[in-house]
């Protein structure tokens, strides 16, 4: 069998139950997955080309019982008025909308298991796969998609709700944790009890400069080794980032540059964000944590919640092809299987 052709194991939305299989870069071979798992009669494929030079084949694929036709035709509009050269994937998409309404957050989702497709065209998504490319994209997608995990549907009722819980937690952890370090020790440590205010203070004597370009530099190094744990071969790349964020660490605090309570904080943000599912929106969470900092060097602890209810908003204001990006709850109207 051509390489091409063949069924890939899922590296990216890894489960520890459920298929493990994943697309390949041959779009029959896609398509044969889904039609594998969603062997409805309702399922209808529609072919189109997008690209002037590479007129690349996308298929776009929907179940016409669950299906929005609204949407559908939105979708269609926007596919119909894509003008690029080279089309190579279906994550350029996120590049053309990107340019029309810079949002900070994808609307959405790239996924490469058949398993969550299959799931989301009974949940009335519009799929789309394009030629030689490993991933489809799913339309129209809001919030609580990307905090879902295929891994949610194979376990029992409370261990899913209790992992979705945790995902939200750690979400909330990622953006503010960093700023409430600053509000609280630098405006508001009457919020601390007495031991941990002084532990704090202590922690922190020989450090030379104000919490905020304490916890600056820090994020700033975590995201250049999660940067290079990404780029380095896979092979020497989770050992050398491991052992870089040791030394860094020790180096740090020996040389008081930062304080032990710091390293821990950024550790703990670092790890709430590598707790979302999908790549894009944990991106996404990344560079929202600055924002929240920079409220809480100028407010404190009011700057922290404004900063947050201003995340709020934003998410309110946006919208996936006219579908509520801000959604948490699950349509029961649709009769999907747990995960939109």
């Amino acid at each position: 069998m051509d390489q091409n052709n063949a069924v890939l194991d899922t590296t990216i939305e890894t489960t520890t139950q459920g298929p493990q299989s994943g697309f390949s870069e041959s779009l029959p071979t896609n398509l044969g997955l889904i039609r594998q798992r969603y062997p409805s009669t309702t399922l209808t494929v529609e072919s189109m080309t997008i690209g002037t030079t590479s007129q690349t084949k996308v298929m776009i694929l929907h179940d016409t019982q669950y299906v929005d036709p609204v949407v559908l035709e939105r979708i269609k509009n926007f596919l119909s008025s894509v003008e690029v050269q080279m089309f190579q994937s279906g994550e350029q998409l996120l590049d053309i909308i990107k340019k029309s309404n810079r949002s900070l957050f994808p609307v959405m989702l790239v996924s490469e298991r058949p398993d969550r497709v299959a799931v989301n065209l009974a949940g009335g998504k519009v799929i789309l796969l394009t030629s030689g490319s490993p991933f489809a994209v799913i339309l129209p997608t809001v919030m609580k998609d990307f905090m879902a995990s295929m891994e949610d549907i194979y376990q029992t009722y409370w261990v899913g709700r209790f992992l979705q819980v945790l995902r939200y937690i750690g979400f909330f952890l990622s953006i503010t944790l960093s700023g409430l370090y600053v509000a609280l020790t630098s405006y508001n440590p009457e919020v601390f009890r007495a031991q941990l205010a002084i532990s704090i203070a202590g922690s922190r004597t020989g450090v030379p400069y104000p919490s905020f370009i304490e916890v600056l530099l820090m994020l700033f190094m975590m995201e250049l080794l999660t940067e290079a744990s990404i780029r380095l071969p896979k092979a020497i790349g989770p050992t050398a980032t491991t052992v870089g964020g040791l030394i860094l660490g020790q180096a740090a605090t020996e040389a008081d540059l930062v304080s032990n309570i710091m390293i821990i904080l950024v550790s703990a943000v670092a790890i709430s964000n590598f707790v979302v599912p999908i790549n894009s929106f944990s991106f996404a969470i990344r560079v929202l944590k600055y924002f929240v900092l920079v409220l809480a060097t100028l407010f404190g602890l009011l700057g922290v919640v404004i900063g947050f209810f201003m995340i709020i908003a934003y998410f309110v204001k946006l919208d996936s092809f006219g579908e509520p990006f801000f959604t948490l709850v699950q349509n029961k109207s649709k009769k999907n299987l747990g995960n939109g």
